[in-house]
């Protein structure tokens, strides 16, 4: 099994990644959902931790921060004006999600 934050190798029935502390199973996991093994470095939208369209997650991912911070910054963009809520939609429409990863091959 491998880490969807940072690749490490997990032992299989572990809730939690050793080398980053990432939920593997639980909490901010989703059933099926295989992440990549690998990051890419590009913006996407993530499938797992999501919350409405994986805006704040992906973000948070490409610029290395916890997505707390992320979340909270967007929800005060949101209340300071409509320019926060706008902003989000571009980027739900712009930003590409990431893609399904494939098992791999025994």
């Amino acid at each position: 099994m491998v880490c969807w934050r940072c690749g490490a190798q997990i032992v299989e029935g572990a809730r939690f990644c050793s080398a980053c502390g990432a939920a593997v199973q639980g909490v901010g996991s989703v059933p099926g959902y295989v992440p990549s093994a690998t990051y890419s470095g590009q913006l996407m939208r993530a499938r797992a931790g999501r919350k409405i369209a994986g805006v704040c997650e992906g973000l948070a991912r490409y610029i290395n921060v916890d997505v707390m911070i992320v979340r909270i910054v967007a929800l005060v963009l949101l209340f300071g004006g409509g320019f926060g809520f706008l902003a989000y939609i571009i980027a739900w429409i712009v930003i590409p999600e990431e893609p399904y990863a494939l098992p791999p091959t025994v």
